[in-house]
């Protein structure tokens, strides 16, 4: 499976060992059919937790709630991958955790998505044991059995949905975590923020990521994107092409990604 992926078998040995984000889904989707086992991801999260992060998940650990433990997650998880687009939407009662793949990484994502938001619930859960989420909402068809779904998300599963987003509700962040120090925290999270200062990408993968919470809901143009990222147009314009690539260039990718999602993996 790795070699089909083009995984070093190195990163087997080595936590810290860097593995493209596309070799990560082409390795899940293909574990998925040579299994023939839909629900790969959602049992794989069951086997899994936050710690997969590395140091990420140090600094989330001492948290005080589950609230200040989602920011972290939300603000600083570029640094663990910019692969993985994380857009958080707050409404009065909720927060909506939209999640993707950058359009680079290609594929079906079926797994990955499943992966990913499981992995968040199950952990949500750990401090909540008796929370659902209000409602988890996929991009992709729904599979020919949802016992799983179901009891790793509840009731209120949809599929062929817009987005895949994860919906969390406001009272279960303010949850106390037994683990937290708000000491270790600021000093941790003053580390992560100097370090994401310094992420050269960090202006392209916010902007594919608002393009992304924005494109099923609303125009989408650079001057809405820039001022959602508090940049000037100009600025961020300039900023893109020392990236090389401009933002009509990843608004196209992003609606190219998406359209071949919708017709691949959805009805």
């Amino acid at each position: 499976l790795a070699s089909a992926a083009r995984i070093d078998e190195a990163a087997f040995d080595d936590s810290d060992f860097p593995v493209p984000t596309s070799s990560v889904v082409t390795f899940l989707e293909t574990a998925a059919v040579r299994c023939q086992c839909e629900t790969f991801g959602l049992q794989l999260a069951q086997r899994q937790n936050m710690s997969l992060l590395g140091p990420l998940w140090t600094l989330m650990q001492s948290a005080t709630t589950v609230g200040e433990m989602l920011d972290d997650l939300s603000r600083y998880f570029m640094l663990h991958t910019t692969g993985v687009l994380i857009a958080v939407e707050r409404t009065k009662s909720c927060q909506i955790w939209n999640y993707s793949l950058a359009a680079d990484t290609g594929g079906n994502d079926r797994q990955t998505m499943e992966l990913g938001l499981a992995i968040l619930a199950l952990e949500i859960r750990r401090a909540c044991p008796r929370w659902m989420p209000e409602r988890v909402s996929f991009r992709h068809s729904p599979p020919s059995d949802l016992r799983l779904h179901r009891k790793v998300f509840g009731a209120n599963v949809f599929f062929n949905a817009d987005r895949t987003a994860l919906f969390i509700d406001g009272k279960v962040l303010t949850t106390t975590l037994g683990s937290g120090d708000a000491q270790t925290h600021h000093a941790l999270a003053s580390s992560f923020l100097a370090q994401r200062k310094q992420l050269p990408e960090l202006l392209c993968t916010q902007t594919e990521t608002v393009i992304r919470s924005l494109l099923p809901v609303t125009a989408c143009d650079i001057a809405v994107v820039a001022k959602v990222l508090h940049v000037s147009s100009r600025s961020l314009q300039r900023h893109l092409t020392h990236q090389s690539t401009s933002f009509s260039r990843m608004l196209d990718a992003v609606r190219a990604d998406l359209a071949l999602k919708y017709l691949r993996q959805s009805e």
